[in-house]
């Protein structure tokens, strides 16, 4: 039997294998939307308004970043929907 750790490696690559839609875009794979919308979200936590809104967490960039999956979730306030 895989360990749990082995079993979410498989589920990756599997997962990064195979074109991804999401809003109406096609991307090559899970990573690579992934990384287009961390992206557009490091470009929306530069804007100062965006971060006084209200229930704007305390936190780094970095740590937001590190615990969002834009455009599925945030963690702050979802600029997409």
């Amino acid at each position: 039997m895989k360990s749990t750790s082995q079993q979410t490696e498989m589920f990756s690559q599997i997962q990064n294998q195979h074109p991804v839609e999401c809003l109406g875009m096609t991307f090559a794979n899970d990573s690579d939307r992934r990384n287009y919308f961390l992206d557009k979200l490091r470009d929306k936590l530069q804007d100062p308004d965006f971060r006084n809104i209200d229930g704007f967490p305390i936190g780094n960039d970095e740590d937001i970043l590190a615990r969002s999956d834009p455009p599925y979730y945030t963690a702050c306030p979802n600029p997409v929907i």
